[in-house]
């Protein structure tokens, strides 16, 4: 089957190198374009352009994605997995059985841009990966195959990343398949209830709101993690939080402990415990609440006060 592959971070990366890894190889590859950056603006590639160009597939990489459309139509499908533009029309329409996308969450549950931290900032239970039907209309198209997926509170949105592209790959690779056969696969339609979105996370939404409950703020860090990760403040301080646990007791909200070399700040109930931090002091280099204590102790002496 001739078919293409869009995406752009390490997940669609490890999407692409299982659907690699099973014989399969797309025809063209398009993803977002490489910019400078840095102080000696090096071009930095995508994780997905690197690998198609390890793996020598024709790669665009086109500020509109439009200019893609007649390599689009010498195509049968197009696989998405997190490209990082909307699609437009002409793009839908471009292969001749369309575009599907490698989204992860059990649609319609968390359509949007940022499915993986929106679960674990709710703290659901479960989640997984839908294989569907691009449509105009966001991530409400019809579905190809979904996989569930447990959660158990302990996964970071860098580790349950890791997860779900491992199971969009395989589910990817049962679809690309299908097409293949004779006898294409039929979508079915999303549910019409339970539809919640997950928009796009800025880095105000990783401040931690120290009147909300210890669980709530737990989240946030998990949540977090690979991104701009949870934070807070006072004064000219900042403290990023890279890793913290739930404690009980009472605490008054946004108060830092300090008992057995250990730092908790309280929440609306129960208290934080901070386990691994970045302070904007120093090397900026991620401590433990120890080291942090043992290096800065006069910038976090027991009683100050957060925002």
């Amino acid at each position: 089957m001739q078919f293409g592959f869009a995406g752009s971070p390490k997940f669609a990366a490890d999407i692409l190198q299982i659907v690699l890894d099973a014989g399969l190889r797309p025809q063209l590859v398009i993803t977002q374009t490489s910019k400078p950056t840095g102080r000696g603006q090096k071009i930095q590639y995508t994780p997905v352009y690197a690998l198609a160009q390890q793996e020598k597939i024709p790669i665009a990489a086109p500020n509109n994605i439009e200019e893609c459309v007649k390599s689009l139509e010498e195509l049968e499908l197009l696989a998405i997995a997190a490209y990082g533009q909307i699609l437009p029309r002409s793009v839908l329409n471009a292969p001749l059985y369309g575009c599907i996308n490698v989204h992860a969450s059990l649609l319609p549950r968390w359509r949007g841009a940022s499915p993986i931290e929106h679960a674990i900032l709710h703290g659901d239970k479960t989640t997984g990966v839908s294989i569907m039907q691009i449509e105009s209309k966001l991530d409400a198209g019809p579905i190809y195959l979904q996989q569930r997926h447990p959660l158990d509170g302990t996964e970071t949105s860098t580790s349950l990343s890791n997860q779900l592209a491992r199971i969009g790959g395989s589910a990817l690779l049962t679809v690309l398949k299908g097409f293949s056969a004779k006898d294409k696969p039929v979508p079915r339609p999303q549910a019409r209830t339970g539809v919640t979105y997950a928009p796009r996370l800025s880095t105000d939404d990783a401040r931690i709101d120290w009147g909300q409950t210890a669980i709530v703020n737990e989240r946030k860090v998990r949540a977090f993690v690979g991104r701009n990760a949870a934070f807070t403040s006072r004064q000219e301080l900042r403290i990023r939080i890279l890793d913290a646990s739930v404690r009980k007791g009472d605490f008054f909200p946004g108060r830092l402990y300090r008992a057995d070399r250990t730092i908790t700040i309280g929440c609306e109930q129960d208290g934080l415990l901070l386990r691994t931090v970045q302070l904007n002091r120093g090397k900026g280099t991620p401590l433990s609440a120890e080291s942090a204590l043992n290096g800065f102790g006069q910038l976090l002496e027991d009683g100050i006060q957060f925002d």
